[in-house]
């Protein structure tokens, strides 16, 4: 058997990974629809009089997204941390790369377009239900000249136009996929417990990260701020205070465009790195699961 991505043994392997989980995959679709209603109960019951506004669908979808997206991705490689199921894995007669593309076909296709669409589902039912109470109210306690508004069924992947940032929702789903990677790697490195291990190796990286930033490079950094983007860093001006006796009693750093000095790099270097930002991170925590699912032994 080539080791090479063979299309038609990957689709033979996506038939054969169904058949073996659609049981369990359904039930987790019916828990997710079912915690959906429950939640969107509950905020009817504290407060229904005004339906259910697009920042609550919104909170609700992305909730909801990070958490059992991340949890599936921490359970992608489950098979792995035990003996008997891990050496059946190993031993299915497909490559490492078209079982990885497999994992990642449920993972991250299959998964966010069957949790976005019970997502709408449960929304419009549960906004219609919204709707009809917030009218109940409306019509006990309108004015003369009012006009009822029923919300509308939110599009979780775009702002309003009144937004200034429109592309903030985009930035919060890649940065899912992100994080789901970060799951799934996990679920390879780690045998058990692979989603609180991952959690807490997440943490720690993050903490280490933000120490390094605040405590080891902004300080050997001029005084300033970065400009219009990560490319562009001006640099305050820095006035000494009144000097007594030879001795200077303080400094003052404040802003202005006079005197400033902005430091830019070229245009190119921004985009290159705002498009690795952006794209690159969950295709290469990808290829890290792909060279550690090759090394795995059982």
């Amino acid at each position: 058997m080539t080791q090479t991505f063979d299309a038609r043994r990957w689709w033979l392997l996506v038939g054969k990974h169904w058949s073996e989980n659609r049981k369990k995959y359904t039930l987790a679709l019916i828990a997710i629809a079912g915690l959906l209603l429950l939640w969107y109960t509950v905020m009817l019951i504290s407060d229904g009089y005004w339906g259910i506004g697009p920042s609550v669908q919104l909170s609700t979808y992305y909730s909801g997204l990070f958490i059992a997206g991340c949890l599936y991705g921490s359970m992608l490689f489950a098979d792995l941390g035990s003996k008997t199921r891990g050496l059946n894995y190993l031993v299915v007669p497909a490559s490492h790369l078209e079982k990885l593309f497999c994992s990642l076909f449920y993972a991250v296709v299959v998964f966010f377009v069957c949790y976005t669409s019970i997502f709408y589902i449960v929304d419009a039912i549960m906004l219609k239900a919204g709707n009809a109470l917030a009218y109940n109210h409306w019509l006990k306690h309108h004015a003369a000249g009012d006009v009822f508004e029923p919300r509308k069924i939110a599009n979780v992947f775009y702002q309003s136009e009144q937004s200034r940032k429109p592309d903030m929702l985009v930035y919060l789903l890649l940065l899912y996929f992100v994080i789901q990677a970060v799951f799934i790697v996990g679920s390879v490195y780690f045998a058990r417990f692979s989603f609180i291990k991952t959690t807490i190796a997440a943490l720690l990286t993050g903490l280490f990260i933000a120490f390094l930033i605040g405590k080891v490079i902004f300080p050997i950094l001029p005084h300033g701020s970065f400009y219009q983007g990560i490319t562009s860093y001006k640099v305050y001006t820095v006035k000494e205070g009144v000097t007594i006796n030879g001795v200077t009693e303080g400094i003052s750093i404040y802003s202005d465009p006079a005197t400033d000095k902005l430091v830019t790099l070229p245009t190119w270097i921004g985009d290159v790195l705002l498009f690795l930002l952006k794209f690159a991170f969950a295709p290469l925590l990808w290829l890290a699961t792909y060279f550690r699912l090759k090394e795995k032994e059982i």
